[in-house]
């Protein structure tokens, strides 16, 4: 036999054996890889940093990976130049005012936000521009509502919110406090300093304020001043949030321990589409958010009008899109008309990241604390560790019923828990999570449908499960595929935990009487008014689960939102806590915690997660099965749940269990650390980079707007908006406008339409009606421009001049022309030229100058614009020819001064002298009396001073100065003033829109011409005395 064939196959496969060891091994290392479970890192430490700056400056050393909470306003221009961090704006938080509306005890004193009208003069008497232009250095806009002009919710109310026209205006907020302050019979005189007395006492308000939190710290020095300049005797009391939750949170409001609270909200957890539970939450008292908590023990603000309106809100009481619209308008507007509630400024704040963490997603509603965010973290070093630097580490409670009620416990417990349903992180769109609904049925929002006859529901007085029966109907019904998983504490999930979550909802959402223990009035008042839509749950064969509901939506996802049954904790933890809160040991609610003098349930806490386990243990000695569970699950599985969290507790020293990502490893709080860790179990459900695609939002942004410069009343108009998605023209988007009068009211609004007409991509015209065009009054409109990407619900707001004119008058043109744009939110707008590139607009050389559009001193100069002079006719008109000119240089001035350190300098020193000009002009127009002779006024004082500081040296010029007289320059500078000035006063008579903009455009190069050649001349004339003098030494 030949063996060499043999034998070179042999070697051969010798020497290939490591190539195919190689190969497998390789191939069954990216199949690991691909099938690993949960986040890239292995574990977070979150700890606590509660100095801003120190933190900012661990995240550019390295020590930190992220600070989840903003850094100083001040230090965010430097960090977003740094290249060791990445900065990320997150819009969503508030600052405002939470008024104590309950009445004194007795009669002989007086709580002044017992009464409507003076909550009410408190819109007028805080300055809400001033608090985001000086106390959040221009990272925020003024707020009214609870929404904000970048929530998708803000276009339903936009003509609500308009129609107050809240602005900084202290003398009408004195004349509402007196005239209210007398009737309640209280005195305010010369003999008392100007205070106001109640029977002879001071009437008194204490402000809770936040000391641990600056720019708050400020707001609340701010009211304190404004409530002493009013007469009232002010208090101030300081504090971080543990006591600001036991005193303004967990006390009697009749106690009267605060009048004011300088509250902030950090906004929702993830952001919402359709939002149900802010106005409740913001509003009406059943949420039990308002002053009392809706805890019997204590005084509660009561309001059934708003509770009825927020109630058909959350649980979908309306028959469509436009019904919802209404009601949220509704409860919207008797929010701000009943002020206990008061917003202030929607927050901008800037959260920084070390820019070698990849994979961060800034949630439009939770910014870089999204839940998205650490499970999809890459550090770039391929380590597997993250620091997080938290401004607290642990303030409230962390247990799932009445806890977890800040930002602070929140935005790490997201991390350890997966909801049953969550929402897209840029749009507010329901989306799957451990539900995933196969199949969306309903009748809604009149019709009903047959609930399956062996549906359940716990009925609370029989303590036993009862079927729905023959009879039963129901408006929807959802079918969902459920994806298990083990818990934390090895345990496999099963229908027992969600049956027992379904029995807590009725069993604590029902108020049985006096002797009911499974009551916490916090708890109950919220979830009771849920219980008549839940029409039963059944587990079928096939291992779906059906719910039957009476809710309808007209976004299905909603529906399927709304009806699943989930747990947050296995049974057992639920259960074990029943027993320590019914036993009077513990209680759910901080309210309820300080009426009944206990503390407040948190299982994250070493000594009451110990309490938790002696109770389980209590639990496995009595072979003891919830009422609930009887008949499902058996002792011995009881038992071995009891230890397997007995045996967690044991380990991590915390009874939070849950189903996350990550699972909680330890609490140190000594060192004030959490410490989570990746849960690789094979039974979760999510691999690697599962949620990879929320990375980068696709953003809309408004390159150009074609609107005529001058609209004919009662004619129609008609203009055109070109939009870019991610980067690219597109016609995926939505693009609405709304106008506003002179006196701000909305008077048209309506939804742009792509141009059909073979118009290039991402154009979109809007056509205005003569019914739109005859609601508008001669003079300056304003003209807003909304786009939203259908990826990306943040609008890029484009804000517009338009001046209307009778029709028929010169000039007059509903077509073509050129509008003047305002920077909006995602740096899209631009200033328009026909058939011109778009050049960018706003104070560009002076955003230039100071680093941002969002600097103080920039806003003041855009506040002094929008508020000083296109607020008029005259002004308007003149701002149409100064923008004309302005725009033709400006954008490459700007880009050429960014390049130069040096020039930044310079015109940033030049920049100042036009601050203090531009406030003597705003004396002038306060003393004018406003209007068209206050913008004249203005406009004169501040010519004649720009004339004299910046164009002096102009006038200087010796062919200048010597061809003419002094006199005779300032002569005719002065008559031509004079004959601008007549020519203004003809044209807003006659509504001569040309002649207007001439008279201004003249007015103001006469004023400044007088002023520079006079100063020129007093400059030469001491020039040559100074030559003079030193000649003769």
């Amino acid at each position: 036999m030949n063996k060499a064939p043999l034998l070179s196959l042999s070697i051969i496969l010798v020497l290939l054996l490591p190539v195919f060891s190689t190969v497998f091994n390789t191939a069954s290392a990216q199949q690991q890889q691909t099938e690993k479970k949960g986040p890239y890192v292995d574990q977070v430490t979150f700890i606590h940093r509660d100095d801003e700056n120190l933190a900012l400056e661990e995240v550019k050393s390295g020590n930190l990976d992220a600070y989840y909470f903003h850094i100083p306003l001040e230090a965010a221009a430097d960090a977003k130049s740094d290249p060791r961090v990445t900065v990320y704006d997150r819009t969503a938080g508030s600052a405002g005012l939470l008024m104590n509306p309950a009445p004194a005890r007795d009669g002989n004193s007086l709580n002044p936000f017992s009464i409507k009208e003076v909550r009410f003069a408190m819109n007028y008497l805080i300055d809400r521009q001033f608090v985001v232009n000086e106390i959040y250095k221009g990272y925020g806009s003024p707020l009214v509502d609870p929404f904000g002009i970048y929530s998708p919710e803000y276009l339903n109310v936009i003509d609500t919110v308009e129609s107050f026209g809240f602005s900084y205006n202290p003398g009408l907020a004195e004349k509402m406090i007196t005239d209210a302050m007398t009737a309640a019979g209280a005195t305010k005189d010369a003999a008392s300093g100007n205070k106001w007395m109640f029977k002879e006492s001071p009437v008194t308000v204490k402000i809770m304020i936040r000391l641990d939190d600056a720019s708050r710290k400020s707001i609340g020095e701010l009211v304190a001043s404004k409530l002493e300049e009013s007469g009232f005797t002010v208090q101030k009391e300081y504090g971080d949030l543990t006591k600001a939750n036991t005193i303004v949170y967990g006390s009697n409001p009749q106690d009267l321990k605060w009048n004011v609270y300088t509250e902030g909200l950090a906004g929702t957890s993830v952001f919402v589409k359709y939002n149900p539970i802010i106005p409740g939450q913001m509003y009406a008292p059943w949420v039990g958010n308002m002053p009392g908590s809706q805890n019997p023990s204590f005084w509660n603000y009561q309001n059934s009008t708003l509770d009825e309106i927020t109630q058909k809100i959350f649980f979908a009481n309306f028959t469509s899109a436009e019904d919802r619209s209404r009601l949220v308008n509704a409860a919207v507007k008797g929010g701000i008309q009943e002020s206990v509630r008061i917003f202030l400024a929607q927050r901008t704040e800037p959260f920084v990241v070390s820019s070698s963490l990849k994979g961060v997603v800034n949630d439009f509603g939770a910014g870089i604390t999204s839940k998205y965010s650490l499970v999809n973290a890459r550090p770039s070093d391929g380590k597997g560790t993250l620091n997080i630097g938290v401004k607290q580490i642990h303030q409230g409670s962390w247990n799932g019923i009445g806890g977890l009620s800040d930002t602070y416990s929140r935005d790490i417990f997201n991390n350890v828990y997966d909801s049953a349903t969550f929402r897209d992180p840029y749009t507010g769109e329901i989306i799957p999570m451990r539900t995933q609904w196969t199949d969306i049925s309903t009748q809604g929002p009149t019709g009903k449908l047959q609930v399956a006859e062996d549906a359940q529901t716990w009925d609370p007085a029989t303590q036993k499960w009862k079927d729905a029966g023959p009879d039963a109907t129901a408006t929807s019904k959802v079918t969902y595929k459920l994806l298990y998983s083990k818990w934390h504490n090895g345990i496999p999930m099963d229908k027992s935990d969600l049956l027992y979550s379904q029995y807590f909802t009725f069993e604590w959402g029902t108020n049985s009487g006096s002797d009911d223990q499974t009551v916490d009035p916090e708890y109950t008042s919220s979830a009771a008014p849920a219980l008549p839509l839940l029409k039963g749950i059944k587990f079928t064969s096939d291992g779906t689960l059906e719910s039957y509901v009476n809710f309808w939506h007209y976004d299905d996802k909603e529906i399927a939102d709304f009806a699943p049954a989930w747990a947050a904790e296995p049974w057992e933890i639920t259960a074990a806590t029943e027993r320590l809160v019914t036993d009077g040991k513990f209680a759910y609610s901080r309210s309820q915690a300080s009426a009944k003098n206990v503390d407040w349930l948190d299982p994250i806490v070493p000594e009451h997660a110990q309490a938790i386990k002696e109770e389980l243990q209590q639990m496995k000695s009595e072979n003891y099965v919830p009422a609930a569970l009887k008949g499902i699950v058996s002792v011995d599985d009881a038992k071995k749940r009891y230890d397997a969290s007995i045996a967690w507790i044991n380990t991590h020293g915390n009874a939070i269990i849950s189903n996350g990502a990550f699972y909680l490893d330890s609490f140190n709080i000594a060192g004030g650390t959490i410490t989570i860790r990746a849960f690789r179990d094979p039974s979760y459900p999510f691999e690697q980079g599962h949620w990879s695609a929320y990375e980068n939002p696709k953003l809309a942004t408004i390159e150009r707007v074609d609107a005529a410069r001058m609209i004919e009343i009662g004619k129609p108009a008609e203009m055109t908006v070109s939009v870019q998605v991610d980067g690219k023209p597109s016609n995926d988007a939505l693009v609405e406008y709304f106008i506003f009068n002179k006196d701000g009211k909305v008077v048209a609004r309506g939804e742009a339409k792509a141009a059909q007409d073979g118009s290039a991509a991402g154009t979109f015209r809007v056509d205005l009606t003569p019914e739109n065009t005859s609601k508008l009054t001669p003079g300056p409109s304003q003209l807003k421009i909304f786009a939203n990407s259908k990826y990306a619900f943040r609008p890029d707001i484009s804000t517009n001049t338009i001046l209307a004119v009778a029709a028929g008058a010169p000039g007059g043109s509903n077509s073509g022309g050129v509008s003047t744009t305002t920077p909006g939110s995602n740096g899209g707008q631009q200033q328009q030229q026909p058939q011109q590139p778009a050049q960018p607009s706003g104070c560009l050389i002076a955003t230039a100058a100071f680093g941002s559009e969002l600097t103080p001193q920039v806003q003041y100069l855009r506040n002094f614009r929008e508020h000083y002079i296109l607020s008029t006719a005259s002004g308007a008109a003149f701002m149409n020819a100064f923008n004309t000119v302005y725009y033709s240089f400006s954008p490459q001035v700007a880009d050429y001064e960014r390049q130069q350190p040096w020039l930044q300098a310079t015109v940033k020193t030049a920049l100042y002298p036009l601050f203090g000009i531009l406030m003597a002009s705003e004396k002038a127009y306060s003393v004018a009396a406003g209007g068209d002779a206050g913008a004249v006024a203005a406009g004169a004082v501040a010519s004649t001073l720009i004339g004299a500081v910046y164009l002096w040296p102009a006038a200087l010029s010796a062919r200048l100065q010597g061809r003419f007289g002094i006199a005779a320059k300032v002569s005719l500078a002065v008559m031509g003033a004079a004959a601008a000035l007549i020519a203004i006063g003809v044209a807003t008579t006659d509504n001569s829109p040309l002649l207007l903009l001439a008279g201004t455009s003249l007015f103001v190069l006469s004023a400044a011409s007088a002023s520079a050649i006079a100063v020129g001349k007093l400059a030469r004339i001491g020039y040559t005395a100074l030559i003079r003098q030193a000649g003769r030494h």
